[in-house]
Parts: C-alpha cells; structure tokens; sequence
C-alpha cells in the first residue's frame, strides 16, 4: 500500500495526454495509422491502437514483419509513449544508424474502463485509479483483441521469435502477467520499472494473475530469447525488484537485471526503450 500511494503521488512523471489526432503526426519516418477495434470486454464495445509500420511496409508487399507490443503506465494511454517517450522518433533514429531492425511498433490502450461512456475515446485516466484498477479485464483478451487483430490486419510473422512485449510501471506488471499467461507467444519481454505484485483489485482475476511462479516455469522450459528487467536506483520499487531479480536467480531462470541512475520517469523509460529497440529481433 505504501508503495502503490508514493506511486501515485509522484506519477506526474508518467502522464499521458488526451489522444488527440494521432494521424496529424509529423516528422517520423514510418506509417502512423489509428485501428479502432471490437473489444471482448463484457462493458465496453471498442478500444484503439496506434500502430507504426516501418517507411517501406505498404512498397514491398511481400515482406512480412515481427512485431513489439509497447504498453503505457498509470495515467497513460495509447499515445502516451508517442508524446512522452518519443517512441517514433527514437525508432526511427535507430534504424538510420543499422542499430534497430524493421518491425511493427503496437501501442495498444491496457487502462480498465467501466463502460463505453467511461471510455470516452481512450482518455487517460487518473493515477490513482489506473493503477487500482490494473485489475485482469484487458490482459484477458489481450491475445483475442490486439494480438490477434494485429496478425489479421497486418503482414506480421506469427511466431514467438517475431513477437516482443514491453511496458512501464503498471504496463511492465501487465506485460510480465502477458508474456507469463502465454509461454508460447513473445520471445522478447522487458519490464521498465515494473511493479511486480498487482493491486487487491485483481484477487477476482486469478485467470490472469494467479501462481504466477508455476506459469513463469512453464515459460522458462523454453527460455525467452531476452528478458529484460530496468530500474533506476532512486525507483521507489527498487527493492521490490532486487527481491524478484534474486528470486528469478534462484529458480535458474535466465533474464537480465539492468540497474541505472535516476527514478521512476520519463527519462529513464526513454533509455531503456533504445536499448530493447537494439536487441528485439537479431
């Protein structure tokens, strides 16, 4: 409870703007296009996603591409690491230097919302309940909605080698829960900061988030090709993660622990995003 208030309290770092015309972004090399989709979800009838398609996606039309999930925190939405953790730009400058391979960029809405009012065309929430309310509802038909309408709409290559998930904050406990609950999907998991025990809200989502140790065993019989976990030293969940680095150690399961300067925010979030853009997919 302490950390999920000091979480909330200093979330001004990961605030997310309204979405706005996101197809009016300017200055990317790739192809920006908005996918409204149906949602499974029992209250709510539509979500939305921005996806990124490397500059040559629609001249070859016989290439297919791997895919990266990337999933924003408390008080974020889809196209919040656009604005604040210029995921676009930074992508495309690593392609420039032959540092980063060509894939597709998914930036899905992960918040809980109550009803299709309450959603109100994927508005970011407030952080006290986008974090309370991490609850198991979109993780359950992440597969279903987004993975899946992504290999229908797109030409991806439908393989656990070609399929990489990330998040920040209550999006790395989201794509911990993701790639856990679905051992044979994404090869390549980082977790930004990540808080690792979800809220009381989930205790009726054992689907989703229940023996998340016998699920991450089942994961690592076949090990992830990477499987990244960042925090700053400042982090106030810090410690919470040297916790679960030891105990993965302990279990024989092969990640990396990457430990830096500074806190919970943006500026670390932008870092650690170059670096998995690098190693995603080589």
């Amino acid at each position: 409870m302490f950390l999920l208030a000091v979480s909330c309290s200093t979330a001004r770092f990961a605030a997310g703007p309204e979405s706005h015309a996101i197809e009016s972004i300017e200055g990317c090399d790739g192809i920006v296009e908005v996918v409204s989709y149906p949602s499974s979800e029992p209250r709510l009838s539509e979500r939305r996603m921005v996806v990124y398609l490397p500059p040559e996606y629609y001249a070859d039309s016989l290439r297919s591409y791997p895919v990266l999930y990337l999933l924003h925190g408390a008080r974020g939405n889809e196209v919040s690491w656009i604005e604040r953790g210029d995921a676009f730009r930074l992508l495309d400058s690593l392609r420039e230097r032959d540092l980063a391979e060509d894939f597709i960029l998914v930036l899905p809405n992960t918040n809980n919302y109550y009803s299709d009012k309450d959603y109100m065309n994927g508005h970011a929430l407030p952080a006290f309940r986008a974090f309370w309310l991490v609850s198991g509802e979109t993780e359950r038909y992440f597969m279903q909605d987004v993975v899946e309408r992504v290999d229908s709409l797109y030409r991806t290559v439908e393989d656990k080698s070609a399929r990489a998930i990330a998040g920040m904050s209550s999006g790395g406990l989201q794509a911990l829960h993701l790639s856990a609950n679905s051992p044979g999907c994404f090869d390549y998991v980082a977790l930004f900061s990540p808080y690792t025990k979800p809220t009381f809200a989930a205790w009726g989502h054992r689907d989703v988030y229940g023996r998340l140790w016998p699920k991450l065993e089942r994961q690592f019989e076949t090990p992830p090709a990477k499987y990244n976990i960042y925090i700053g030293k400042k982090d106030f969940f810090i410690h919470h993660i040297s916790h679960f680095d030891r105990r993965m150690s302990r279990r024989g399961f092969d990640h990396n622990l990457i430990v830096t300067e500074g806190g919970h925010r943006w500026s670390n979030w932008r870092s650690y995003l170059a670096d998995f853009y690098t190693s995603v997919f080589k």
